[in-house]
């Protein structure tokens, strides 16, 4: 499912402004999860939201990916994208699979906890870097933010809605980035924030043309110009080439017998749920390669 992105500047083009209405997309990599546990399933929906929003901030071939490790430093989530607007998300195994999944009242601040971090890699295939912050706010929106004051030196803002109805499934979100450039005046991004949760301006504003939002924007802060759209959209770089070396771990033994059997072997992504069938002549070329 393809979903939208508005850039747009405001403030005298001081602060970038992106905002989206993400909820095909997301509902579409919230299915494929399979969480099952609430508080899980909103942070991965968050996590994934606000990668969504950093899409828009990438150039050529570019790709951010997010690694949140957990105060349990078992468990994980991972979201990344790339300038394309191809956005991915999921959570280990370890993490599906944990015992708190059956707990449908712990809050979001004690799923994270207050030893968890997000390590961020930005950049290109073969030149990319890195950076790693604690999660002080336990919330994401204001983790992320904070990484990027500490890791950019950059001013920045995140508001990210999910709305679940009452079995737990999304039916909508929204999401917000500002940004400050060089000489915003201090106290923009509060102005800011402040506007968008009073009048929960983000619905108001994705439901106008460009030139309704421009009016909008006007009316609340200084000369204000929407850019361009950006698609966003879920994407899986899964490939059949990728599970040959699930193939490689199994014994000669294992191969053996599957040929000797006549047998395929299925396998599948946990991300995407594509699979990918290997026939008995393509097991024995991996055999002959032992």
């Amino acid at each position: 499912m393809t979903n939208k992105i508005i850039k747009t500047l405001i403030l005298d083009k001081s602060i970038r402004l992106y905002f989206t209405d993400n909820t095909k997309m997301l509902q579409e990599i919230m299915e494929l999860s399979k969480i099952k546990d609430k508080t899980c399933y909103l942070a991965l929906a968050k996590a994934v939201s606000i990668m969504s929003l950093l899409s828009v901030t990438l150039k050529d071939n570019q790709r951010i990916s997010a690694v949140i490790t957990l105060t349990d430093k078992n468990y994980k989530m991972y979201a990344d994208t790339d300038a394309e607007g191809n956005v991915r998300g999921y959570v280990n195994q370890a993490l599906l699979k944990a015992p708190q999944q059956k707990n449908s009242n712990s809050t979001l601040q004690d799923f994270i906890g207050t030893k968890a971090s997000i390590r961020i890699m930005k950049g290109f295939e073969t030149n990319h870097f890195t950076g790693i912050t604690d999660m002080p706010y336990q919330n994401l929106d204001d983790d992320f933010a904070y990484y990027f004051k500490q890791s950019e030196q950059t001013d920045t803002m995140i508001q990210t809605k999910v709305k679940l109805d009452s079995v737990s499934y999304l039916f909508k979100s929204y999401g917000i980035y500002a940004q400050a450039l060089p000489g915003a005046e201090e106290g923009a991004l509060d102005l800011v924030r402040e506007q968008f949760e009073a009048e929960n301006l983000a619905p108001l504003l994705l439901s106008m043309n460009d030139a309704g939002i421009e009016k909008a924007l006007n009316q609340r802060f200084n000369s204000c110009k929407v850019l361009e759209h950006k698609p966003i959209q879920f994407a899986c770089h899964c490939s059949k080439e990728m599970f040959y070396g699930f193939l490689y771990s199994l014994s000669i033994d294992e191969l053996q017998k599957t040929i000797e059997a006549n047998t395929s072997i299925d396998t599948k992504c946990h991300i995407c749920g594509r699979n990918y069938v290997f026939l008995p002549s393509e097991i024995q070329t991996i055999l002959q390669t032992r």
